[in-house]
């Protein structure tokens, strides 16, 4: 019985999911910037407020000095302009977050570049961890390298939008996982009752 519960824990646990990137790309809803929430990919991003946070993948490019220039990779990517940004895999789960490409984008003024933007690491338990990211028109990427159940970012400017794009994560159970995990630690609970009353 015991062999058979480690069994079904090695299924239910691992290998995890392989690693992805989130890049918006297939992201349906272009320039939409209604939903207090954005679903692709398995994750969740939200808002505080409607028309804050779309998806695009045009180039904030500066057309006469306004708009001003921003971050642009060519493809879509999400922007956002009230804070805080906060994201979470959709069932709730923890995932190991290795990094993030973040950076200025629409109409933010010369005088916010280089201005910090924190992001807030939920690691469970009621703890949490910060990184600072000081910001550019162009992207950066901030290597992160830890297990989360969910991101918040705020700061950075004091008017107009940031942009967020390639998100890798990795570790990710997948959902049928979940019950394979609950019979394999039934299956060992079992097992050291038996073990321990015979």
């Amino acid at each position: 019985m015991r062999i058979l519960a480690a069994l079904l824990l090695a299924v239910a646990i691992g290998p995890a999911s392989a690693g992805t990137v989130i890049t918006f790309d297939d992201y349906p809803d272009l320039y939409n910037f209604e939903p207090l929430e954005i679903v692709t990919d398995g994750f969740r991003f939200t808002a505080p407020c409607m028309e804050c946070m779309g998806v695009e993948d045009r180039n904030p490019e500066t057309i006469d000095g306004d708009p001003l220039p921003g971050a642009y990779n060519g493809t879509a990517s999400l922007i956002y302009n009230t804070d805080p940004l906060a994201f979470a895999a959709t069932a709730g789960q923890s995932f190991f977050l290795e990094r993030l490409d973040i950076g200025l984008s629409w109409y933010v003024e010369d005088a916010d570049v280089g201005s910090i933007a924190t992001l807030t690491l939920d690691l469970g338990s009621g703890d949490t961890s910060t990184i600072d990211v000081a910001l550019d028109r162009s992207y950066t990427t901030v290597v992160i390298d830890q297990r989360v159940l969910g991101v918040s970012i705020s700061g950075g400017r004091s008017f107009g939008y940031i942009t967020l794009d390639n998100i890798a994560v990795r570790d990710l159970p997948e959902p049928e996982s979940a019950g394979l995990a609950a019979l394999a630690l039934l299956g060992a609970g079992v097992a050291t009752r038996r073990r321990r009353t015979g």
